[in-house]
């Protein structure tokens, strides 16, 4: 047993391995060189070197470790350490902890690789990176970047961790990114995720991701924080949590944000988006997000079917304006049909009103739910059929009941039904006008009678 002195360096004490350490040169792998443990005014570092049947020296440090590669700019402290010098291999026990330009780890044993400068850290690992990610979890792998080695830095993490990234990205703030609040960052928790270069992101495994404007959840993801671009691949769902809240499914989707605001959201393969006002569904649904509500809304990709207001639409593609969140202006394009449930309090009927044409436009307008509500909901005022345009309408006869309404059916150019507290109050048709309207007779007809023999008697 032997004392180290404050300060022990490299290969005149056996710690620094085997004499290719010495090499000189950018491409040099770690040189190790330890700093003996004062500890209220004493060493307590201490060493035993041991050397194997096969001539491999073994060397088993206690009391305290604090050790580095010489020029590298890292540390790592540590209760104890074993390090193997042929293998080229140091082991830290217990109250680990790793510092660099790039990397703070904390951890209960990590493993250090000193050739291939590949860190495993275990138990209870936490750390936190230069470009902000905080991890908890038991188990991560970290790559530092070395010429010669590797050109970037990367880290892996099993075992279902929870990493939080900072969404700051500028120069400023860089300080900040250690200290990252709910509100300006990201937590992302799945069976594993990895990172290189401390920008581009991946996760798979049951993969949820947190943010103070949405939760998501995937099968895998894929984050750029540079540009913050998300993807999310395998039944993925996303659930805006803003004033008015949102749902939207797909087979893939797609996120862009800008300074940590969400901006867009793309669904594509069986995608839908489910509001408070409207629901829409198609193979590809793309949202506009604006102060975290949904602005404007596209589908296209196969037929596009949309819900809003009693009012069912279907087209080729279709485009929602709703700022705030509240439905304005709906536009429907190629073979594209409305329909509109009845009302029940004044007509009895199976079949829905409807309008149809090459080009559909639906209005609405704002109203309070109630006469006291502060809250508001919209209702139809207008639709328009353009190009090959149809309409068909059931009106109330207050004469002759709710289940026997009249009936008005139009074709033209252009049609154009105007409402008024949810009622038809006038159409417009333009340009090869053409159509019907039916009354039912005032009293219906009487039943028929038959009479067939039966055992003998008449029957009606």
């Amino acid at each position: 047993m032997s004392r180290l002195r404050p300060l022990l360096v490299g290969c005149a004490l056996t710690l620094c391995g085997s004499g290719a350490f010495a090499q000189t040169g950018a491409k040099r792998p770690c040189v190790l060189e330890f700093t003996g443990v004062v500890r209220q005014g004493v060493l307590t570092t201490s060493m035993r070197v041991t050397t194997m049947a096969d001539g491999a020296k073994y060397t088993y440090i206690s009391g305290g470790v604090d050790a580095t590669c010489r020029g590298q700019g890292n540390r790592l402290l540590a209760d104890s350490a074993e390090h193997y010098a042929d293998r080229k291999e140091l082991i830290l026990i217990s109250k680990v902890r790793y510092r660099d330009e790039r990397m703070r780890l904390d951890a209960d044993r990590m493993t250090y690789f000193l050739e291939t400068e590949r860190l495993i850290a275990a138990g209870a690992v936490s750390g936190t990176s230069l470009g902000g990610a905080r991890f908890a979890g038991p188990e991560l792998t970290y790559l530092r970047a070395r010429p010669g080695v590797r050109s970037v830095t990367s880290w892996r993490a099993p075992g279902r961790p929870t990493v939080r990234f900072a969404t700051a990205r500028t120069d400023e703030v860089r300080a900040e990114r250690l200290t990252a609040s709910p509100a300006d960052s990201m937590d992302v928790t799945a069976d594993e995720v990895w990172s290189e270069n401390d920008s581009l992101v991946w996760a798979r495994g049951r993969v949820v991701m947190d943010r103070h404007d949405l939760q998501a959840t995937a099968d895998s993801a894929f984050l750029d924080q540079g540009t913050e671009h998300v993807r999310l691949r395998r039944a993925p769902r996303i659930m805006g949590s803003g004033e008015r809240a949102f749902t939207m499914v797909g087979r893939e989707i797609d996120l862009w944000s800008r300074a940590q605001a969400l901006e867009r959201v793309l669904a594509a393969g069986e995608a839908r988006v489910d509001g408070d006002s409207v629901v829409l569904r198609s193979d590809t649904v793309d949202v506009r997000i604006a102060d975290e509500q949904m602005d404007h809304v596209m589908a296209w990709g196969t037929r596009a079917f949309a819900e809003a207001q009693r009012q069912q639409m279907e087209a080729d593609s279709i485009d929602m304006r709703m700022p705030r969140q509240i439905l304005e202006q709906v536009q429907a394009f190629g073979r594209a049909m409305t329909r509109a449930e009845v009302d029940t309090a004044r007509i009895t009927s199976p079949d829905p009103d409807w309008i149809a044409g090459d080009t559909v436009i639906a209005r609405f307008e704002t109203v309070p739910r109630t006469p006291t509500d502060t809250a508001s909901t919209t209702r139809l005022t207008e639709v328009q059929a353009i190009g090959s345009a149809r309409a068909f309408q059931q009106l109330a006869s207050a004469e002759r009941g709710k289940d026997r309404p009249n009936l008005s059916y139009n074709r033209g150019r252009i049609i154009v039904v105007r409402f008024e507290a949810g009622e038809v109050v006038r159409v417009d048709v333009q340009d090869r006008a053409s159509g019907l309207y039916l009354e039912p007779a005032s009293e219906p007809p009487a039943p028929k009678t038959s009479t067939t023999p039966v055992s003998g008697r008449r029957v009606p």
